[in-house]
């Protein structure tokens, strides 16, 4: 039996017959040999088969929020003809930890996902000298960035209360620093808060702001209590997205307002949870999966051609679909 034959059941099994190959595989584990090593593989190729993905936070939420699932989907689908894994690295109990394990990464190159400018974490893969993608933020940096229309989508909904004549709007919003630095921004949270009070004009009022930690239903009910005690209060609110706005809802009807007569909504992401709302959610649409999938097909084409990414901005749209949770405000109530 030669070389080529015992590497071929292997490496290019459909290469052999099935009966050649099962002969190779039985006498490798007479000898105890269990295949390549893939330590050696990867010397050889010059290649880890893996992407890392800088995650915005911790493990769970990667399963458990809907719009960071239909993006792990998006870069899932490019991945699945390539043989490519994708390791997850999310947020650490310290930042200088998290910075680490990116250093000792074995990837080919780094996807960051809506990170705040200065996460050491992205430091660490721009120092590494790996080609890496940015997906929605920090937005000015020198890799390819994904995102999306953040400032219009915002804007867009907030003129989209002002025209149906409402004049107190609260707004449900995410921090605009990390949780554990204020240093350390959010370019895509300032970004939709701009275009919230850019749409408001004179109806933006700064005390109607609630900011969040988190991206839970249970914030969104939070953050209405809130509101509500406001005098007077909202008869709309705007939230940073769907979770939050779904959270906003619940609570409405805990405290018997219909919507929308007695409270309009809108949310952001119009994830699929948009459309089970009762009644269906205004929101602002971002395609999501797209982004996902545009990320990893860009990172691919520059982990192949073995260099660093070149520059590049996409911008996607984000643009308002009007749906059952936003109506004129009732003039005659108190």
């Amino acid at each position: 039996m030669s070389l080529g034959t015992a590497s071929n059941a292997f490496n290019r099994p459909e290469l052999l017959s099935e009966a050649l190959r099962e002969r190779v595989l039985a006498e490798a584990r007479t000898l105890g040999y269990r295949g390549p090593d893939p330590a050696a593989r990867r010397l050889r190729t010059g290649r880890a088969g893996a992407l890392g993905l800088i995650f915005t936070d911790r493990l769970p939420f990667a399963f458990d929020d809907e719009a960071a699932v239909i993006f792990l989907r998006g870069v899932a689908g490019a991945l699945e003809s390539t043989g490519d894994g994708l390791l997850l690295i999310p947020t650490s109990p310290t930042r200088a930890e998290g910075a680490r394990v990116v250093r000792e990464a074995v990837v080919d190159g780094f996807l960051v996902y809506s990170t705040p400018t200065g996460d050491p974490r992205l430091e660490a893969a721009l120092e590494r000298g790996l080609p890496t993608v940015v997906v929605d933020e920090p937005i000015d940096v020198p890799v390819p960035y994904i995102g999306i229309e953040d400032r219009k989508g915002a804007r867009s909904a907030a003129r989209h209360l002002v025209e149906l004549g409402h004049e107190r709007v609260g707004v449900v919003a995410f921090a605009e620093h990390a949780h554990d630095d204020a240093t350390l921004p959010f370019d895509a949270t300032a970004e939709r808060t701009a275009g919230y009070r850019e749409g408001l004009g004179a109806a933006w009022d700064p005390a109607l702001v609630f900011t969040t930690w988190g991206n839970h239903p249970e914030r969104g009910r939070r953050a209405l209590r809130e509101l509500l005690g406001r005098d007077p209060r909202p008869t709309a609110v705007l939230a940073m997205s769907d979770a939050l706005a779904s959270g906003v809802m619940r609570e409405a009807a805990e405290q018997g307002l219909d919507l929308p007569s007695d409270l309009s909504v809108i949310g952001f992401d119009d994830v699929p949870l948009a459309l089970f709302t009762d009644p269906p959610l205004t929101t602002v649409n971002q395609p999501t999966e797209l982004k996902g999938e545009v990320a990893a097909r860009s990172l691919l084409e520059a982990v192949e051609a073995g260099g660093p990414a070149v520059p590049t901005r996409t911008v996607l749209p984000a643009e308002l679909v009007v749906r059952g949770t936003t109506a004129p405000p009732q003039r005659n109530r108190s």
